[in-house]
């Protein structure tokens, strides 16, 4: 994803622990469905007659299915990879990486494209994302909105993925401590479900903003 070779240890682990949360959240593992499966559930669903109904349908399930605890078990063998963040963070992002990756994916967003990837993993880091573009937020934006996306060179979008990584870390650092409290029985677990449910509806609120979602009103037969 980035070349590595000027990167300190840590900023290699940074990146690669975000490499292995996007494959993993957009192509799927094992049991673990893959975001484009999951979108075509609700492209393929009648009852919800536009992109937009689609795409609120399916955040509203995703929710849900980051408060429960026991979905954790579905993501399989990555919890078997060498991450040096609790498996739960690990898996709260993998599984908004795959809500916002099928959110992106209803919305017409090619979700192949390295540019459409890094504006997924930024919206991992829910409104603080906008921090990570500095003043060039508007600017992206438009680059989204207008297709032009793919005019995004390679060495910008390598920053961006390393800006990212290294922020997810941080925010892992600040929030270990927080989610030890799931060790304690019913009011551990119930705590952890609660802070999974609130990053993902950052994660979910910033990719509409992000991927203007909240216009895909297009009736799809």
């Amino acid at each position: 994803m980035i070349e590595t070779q000027n990167l300190s240890p840590e900023e290699k682990e940074a990146i690669k622990l975000l490499g292995q949360v996007l494959n993993v959240g957009i192509n799927g593992m094992a049991t673990f469905s893959s975001s484009k499966k999951i979108a075509d559930r609700y492209l393929n669903n009648k009852k919800y007659p536009t992109q937009l109904d689609k795409i609120n349908a399916l955040v509203r399930i995703e929710l849900t299915k980051n408060f429960t605890t026991g979905f954790l078990t579905s993501l399989g063998g990555i919890f078997t990879l060498p991450f040096t963040i609790p498996a739960s963070l690990a898996a709260n992002w993998v599984i908004q990486t795959r809500m916002v990756a099928a959110m992106a994916y209803i919305g017409g967003f090619n979700i192949d494209d390295p540019p459409v990837r890094v504006s997924i993993a930024l919206c991992l880091l829910g409104k603080k994302g906008k921090q990570a573009l500095h003043g060039d937020y508007k600017d992206f934006q438009k680059l989204l909105r207008k297709d032009h996306i793919a005019k995004l060179s390679k060495q910008t979008i390598q920053m961006l993925n390393l800006v990212i990584a290294n922020r997810l870390m941080k925010l892992s650092a600040q929030k270990v401590l927080t989610r030890l409290g799931k060790a304690i029985p019913i009011i551990g677990g119930a705590l952890g479900g609660v802070l999974d449910y609130y990053s993902c509806k950052n994660s979910s609120e910033f990719a509409m903003e992000l991927f203007d979602l909240k216009t895909k009103n297009d009736i799809i037969n």
